[in-house]
């Protein structure tokens, strides 16, 4: 009832050039706050770009299948990691994130052999992780303070000193790490979500960034599938009981025609062989058959979590736009009470006042008149 009787005080009033009704939008975020955002959105587009584009060359160059399995799984785990980490709400937070991530990439590739990693061609990888931890520290230089910076870098520093893991297993959320870090230091943290224009393109860029790294993620998952069915010894099986069996076939018919009593024999072999041979093609598919299930099954599984994270960011995003219009409502009600007051008090107090003041003067000129006349 409430509510419709805003709505019909609203409705009529609406028309009156007295009143001016307006719904706040929300504070914008700071331009610092704004800039490291982009930046760091920006940056995280960049590192996708430079790791696929490096595993992609270490896939081109070695011919070791284990390798270049190895080199698709590092781009799916650092892209995923990264979008989780550039994504965040909080601009400082997931700057730090972001820097941490390309930290510990480049410290763990450095201590790490060729044998651990891509073989002959680490180094490419050793290259990227190094020029993405740079540009990640010329980064936080540009869009932060002077102290802030500092502040950050020895966050950063005692982050992957303290926790350190080999790259791309897990993506870090340091939020409260990080608060905690800058109460520590003396400098309380203001948050702030920004305008409903911010927010909403805040969402926009979340659900297109994890869509992008979601459908990459598929695509690089099947090339997996593809090198490892490619280095199934299947094929290698085959071509040798393939060889096999025409040795024996040529034998058998060199026999037969000289020891008819042996062609017995050699069928038998034959026969056996032929069944060994069915054996391990059978084997050797329902393997495969259950590797591409079991890649299946965790796909399936990764896309739902995924899209639940993704509605349940969008049901809060949607939430707080509605609380938000709730908490302004009151406010909105008393300015609307406050200018109807307004109003009516000009509408009847003015021209009452100003005849009652007209009155008065002509009262005393009248009687200024009469003083004035002779008796």
């Amino acid at each position: 009832m409430k509510t419709a009787a805003v709505c019909c005080l609203m409705s009529c009033l609406a028309g009156c050039s007295l009143l001016k009704v307006s719904v706040s939008t929300g504070d914008p975020l700071p331009k610092e706050q704004m800039d490291a955002r982009v930046m760091t959105r920006g940056f995280y587009y960049e590192m996708a770009g430079e790791v696929t584009r490096a595993a992609d060359s270490i896939v081109s160059l070695s011919h070791d299948p284990a390798s270049r399995i190895a080199a698709v799984r590092w781009k799916i785990r650092a892209t995923r990691a990264g979008v989780s980490a550039a994504m965040q709400s909080i601009p400082d937070v997931a700057l730090a994130d972001l820097w941490i991530l390309c930290r510990r990439m480049d410290r763990a590739f450095a201590a790490s052999p060729d044998s651990a990693l891509f073989g002959p061609q680490s180094d490419i990888a050793r290259n990227t992780a190094r020029r993405l931890d740079r540009r990640a520290d010329r980064i936080a230089r540009q869009v932060l303070p002077s102290d802030r910076y500092r502040l950050m870098a020895e966050f950063v520093d005692g982050q992957v000193r303290d926790n350190p893991y080999a790259e791309g297993d897990a993506s870090d959320n340091t939020t409260l790490a990080w608060l905690e870090y800058l109460k520590s230091a003396g400098v309380e943290h203001t948050y702030a979500t920004g305008s409903i224009a911010e927010v909403l393109s805040d969402v926009n860029d979340r659900v297109s960034g994890q869509t992008q790294q979601l459908s990459n993620s598929i695509g690089w998952s099947k090339d997996i599938l593809q090198m490892q069915f490619g280095q199934d010894s299947l094929q290698t099986q085959l071509g040798r009981r393939l060889d096999s069996l025409e040795r024996d076939f040529s034998r058998m018919v060199a026999v037969a025609e000289h020891f008819p009593e042996l062609s017995d024999m050699a069928l038998e072999a034959l026969n056996r062989q032929a069944t060994e041979l069915m054996w391990t093609m059978e084997s050797s598919m329902d393997s495969a058959f259950a590797d591409i299930d079991r890649q299946r099954s965790e796909l399936q599984a990764y896309v739902s979590r995924e899209r639940e994270a993704l509605v349940e960011q969008l049901r809060t995003a949607g939430n707080d736009l509605v609380q938000s219009g709730l908490d302004a409502l009151p406010a909105l009600v008393g300015k609307v009470l406050f200018y109807v007051v307004l109003a009516l008090a000009v509408l009847v107090g003015g021209p009452f006042a100003l005849g009652f003041w007209l009155g008065g003067v002509r009262q005393r000129a009248r009687d200024r008149r009469s003083g004035s006349m002779p008796e």
